[in-house]
């Protein structure tokens, strides 16, 4: 949780800067700057993410394994942390990587405007905000709140979880989407790390969505069904 209001908070000043920069230069277009694009760097990384990918997994299978031979506690908790690393890291190379020809999109929007509407609030190029992270906050906050109000939640912390994946496995998966909608929000609008601002097309976009269906629709559930088995037991 606080990673994803980090990034929220980080994506919102960044844009302020550069729009005040703007201002002060006359200049109406954020983050229009010169120089060296890394984009290009970051499409060469896209382009070789299988080799990249592979030669990161072998590091870190060596890693894990030293560290077992002198704790043997350690190396899960390291791994939990890398999963986390990679997922925001690959996250961070799609979404930067160039578009291409996806931009170039025919007009997919609807008529109704009530449809309209509900697509401006999950168009995380408009604004920092997601699903992901009202769900994340919710169930963090629902952790918190159990312990006041002395309610048991089985979240399944160890073990084999009764449903497809356990509630904190499925939170870590939704951290990556975190990530992914707070890049494609900054990209979208200013330049980031050296790398040229860029309109993002609704082929990212739509990407987000579905996983948005599997993940938080599956998340959501178990952490419901959770909820209301430990209501049933206190009351």
């Amino acid at each position: 949780m606080a990673i994803g209001i980090g990034l929220i908070i980080a994506a919102y000043m960044i844009i302020q800067i550069e729009r005040k920069r703007a201002e002060s230069t006359n200049n109406v277009t954020i983050g229009s700057g010169t120089g060296k694009d890394n984009r290009i760097i970051i499409n060469k990384m896209w382009r070789q993410k299988d080799t990249i990918g592979a030669v990161m997994v072998i590091l870190i299978i060596l890693l894990l394994v030293s560290m077992f031979i002198f704790k043997s506690d350690m190396p899960y908790q390291l791994l939990k942390l890398v999963t986390l690393l990679g997922m925001a890291g690959f996250s961070f190379l799609y979404i930067v990587q160039d578009d291409g020809k996806e931009n170039e999109e025919d007009d997919l929007t609807p008529e109704s405007l009530k449809v309209q509407r509900f697509l401006r609030l999950i168009d995380y190029r408009e604004h920092p905000f997601s699903l992901a992270l009202i769900l994340f906050i919710l169930v963090v906050l629902t952790f918190i709140l159990s312990k006041h109000f002395g309610l048991e939640l089985y979240f399944e912390m160890s073990g084999n979880p009764r449903y497809v994946m356990s509630l904190p496995s499925g939170m870590r998966l939704i951290a990556a989407l975190i990530f992914a909608c707070g890049f494609l929000y900054m990209i979208q609008h200013c330049d980031f790390l050296g790398i040229r601002h860029a309109k993002q097309g609704e082929y990212k976009l739509m990407q987000i969505h579905f996983l948005e269906i599997i993940l938080l629709g599956a998340v959501f559930l178990i952490w419901l069904v959770i909820l209301i088995e430990a209501l049933f037991e206190k009351y």
